[in-house]
């Protein structure tokens, strides 16, 4: 059984606290740039999630239609949870980036001066997953028929559709975030996968030794 395709995703991110206030801020407009996601691995119950980051399987159509909010903390009881709204994204390299204007309320102005000021930079996006394919630890394609959950199993989000996105005060990912310098560094990904690589080497060759 496959993870609900319906089911609502939040990823948290962060960057280092101590940059200081985002460059991509802009006072006039009230608006700042985001590296919403760079697909990064996430461990779940059942198994490492990763986002497919392509025009082909993001689905953005709500940023046109119904709108992508801004939230606090993924909030979506009241109004006053809405901090702002998505008003640009577009990809750059290996990462969705977007452009969020802060509403001018009393909970998005408290909610700007805190970016503004580099008091928050975790940025979560809220979304759900409509299509998956699974590989096992070897990276061999599974049929979902076959799927064991004692396996080493990575689900990779080929199709998936933003609904929202928060700012939030936990961190856990680092390559999405309010962005506070003109870019990021794309190095923090291929570290990242060179360590996921050889933890499974690792692991591969000690079963083999065991047996």
């Amino acid at each position: 059984m496959l993870p609900r395709p319906d089911k609502m995703l939040h990823r948290l991110a962060s960057v280092d606290p101590l940059a200081g206030a985002p460059r991509s801020y802009n006072k006039n407009d009230h608006t700042v740039e985001a590296v919403i996601s760079m697909g990064s691995p996430v461990m779940r119950a059942y198994g490492t999630e990763v986002l497919r980051i392509a025009p082909d399987a993001v689905d953005l159509s709500r940023l046109h239609e119904g709108g992508i909010p801004l939230l606090d903390h993924h909030l979506q009881t009241g109004i006053n949870s809405m901090l702002g709204r998505l008003t640009d994204a577009w990809f750059e390299r290996s990462a969705l980036i977007g452009r969020f204007k802060f509403n001018q309320t009393p909970e998005g102005e408290q909610a700007e001066g805190m970016v503004a000021r580099g008091e928050v930079t975790g940025l979560s996006p809220g979304y759900r997953v409509d299509q998956w394919l699974v590989a096992d630890g070897d990276g061999d394609i599974v049929d979902e028929k076959n799927v064991r959950w004692d396996d080493e199993l990575t689900f990779t989000a080929t199709r998936w559709q933003l609904f929202e996105a928060s700012l939030v005060g936990v961190p856990a990912d680092a390559t999405a975030a309010v962005r506070s310098i003109s870019g990021y560094d794309p190095m923090i990904a291929d570290v990242r996968a060179r360590m996921v690589a050889r933890h499974n080497m690792v692991k591969r060759l000690s079963r083999l030794h065991d047996e």
